[in-house]
């Protein structure tokens, strides 16, 4: 239903009346209006706007938001009608209106009813009995009214509101699916993002594997690479080693009997200086008994 500024009027001035047109029309197609604005704007008192304003919003018609005024430090409403709850509110009192016509329709059908012929009152059977078939205003007798063309004009309304409370609800049912698809789309674009991000986690998790995997398998590369590096390194100086194997074998018997000769050297300067401290020691004893004959040899004499 396509809110126009008519259906709005017709509505918010069956809560506010007649008053409440100027501030309605004031609203209409606007966004946070500073109520000093609108008191101005309707030659109305503060008070009297405020009041309409909370009716309103007490209906849930209107929502405001409100800012601190840095000079003189009180807060300052701003005013916006609510399209939607117009809407459910124009909604609601269509369908409260087809449930008072048809409760109308049945008292009719069901009852019977007295009118005045200066057309004063119209009264139930129950209340004609009370005032005993006189019209209480003018005294006249009361006479059975016909109620056909009340019930013809009962039912033309009824029908009316009733078509316009189908278009209401088509609409609503339009409006509803509307809002249920986006959410649908939402919701799928949310789920696809999700997807599109665990499978992205996922490509990651295996790129990392294959690395993982690649390091490895290059390291086990390098590994095997040095191995047969050693390898080839020891073969080499096994080779080597083998070919002068003989004159090193030359050389160690050389060196050996190098190591004789010296050793017999040794030997030799050893035993040679062994005689020579013997001879000495020999020589040293001869002297001292030579010595000792000497002093014996005077000492007799000199008896």
């Amino acid at each position: 239903m396509r809110l126009t500024s008519n259906k709005i009027e017709e509505i918010l001035v069956g809560i506010l009346g007649e008053a409440g047109l100027p501030l309605i029309r004031q609203l209409i197609g606007k966004e946070n209006v500073s109520e000093f604005d609108l008191a101005t704007k309707t030659r109305k008192d503060i008070k009297v706007v405020r009041k309409m304003l909370y009716l309103l919003y007490n209906h849930n018609l209107v929502g405001f938001t409100r800012k601190k005024d840095k000079q003189k430090g009180w807060y300052i409403y701003y005013w916006t009608l609510l399209p939607d709850s117009i809407r459910f509110s124009y909604f609601k009192t269509k369908r409260d209106l087809v449930i008072r016509l048809n409760e109308l329709l049945e008292r009719e059908h069901k009852e019977l009813f007295f009118a005045c012929p200066n057309d004063c009152v119209r009264l139930n059977f129950d209340e004609s009995i009370d005032f005993e078939f006189h019209c209480p205003e003018c005294g006249e007798l009361l006479a059975q009214d016909d109620s056909t063309k009340r019930i013809a004009q009962l039912q033309a309304k009824i029908k009316e509101a009733e078509g316009e409370l189908a278009k209401l609800h088509a609409a609503r049912q339009a409006r509803r699916k509307l809002v249920q698809e986006r959410a649908k789309k939402q919701i799928a674009k949310r789920k696809a993002a999700l997807r599109r991000e665990e499978a992205k986690k996922e490509r990651e998790k295996e790129a990392k594997k294959r690395a993982a995997l690649k390091k490895k398998a290059d390291a086990a590369k390098k590994r095997a690479a040095a191995k047969k590096k050693k390898a080839a390194e020891k073969a080499k100086k096994a080779t080597k080693k083998k070919v002068p194997k003989k004159k090193a074998a030359k050389k160690s018997a050389k060196k050996k009997a190098a190591a004789k000769v010296k050793k017999k050297k040794v030997l030799k300067r050893k035993a040679a200086t062994k005689r020579t401290i013997k001879k000495k020691a020999a020589k040293k004893k001869v002297v001292k008994k030579k010595a000792v004959k000497k002093k014996t040899s005077k000492k007799k004499v000199k008896k």
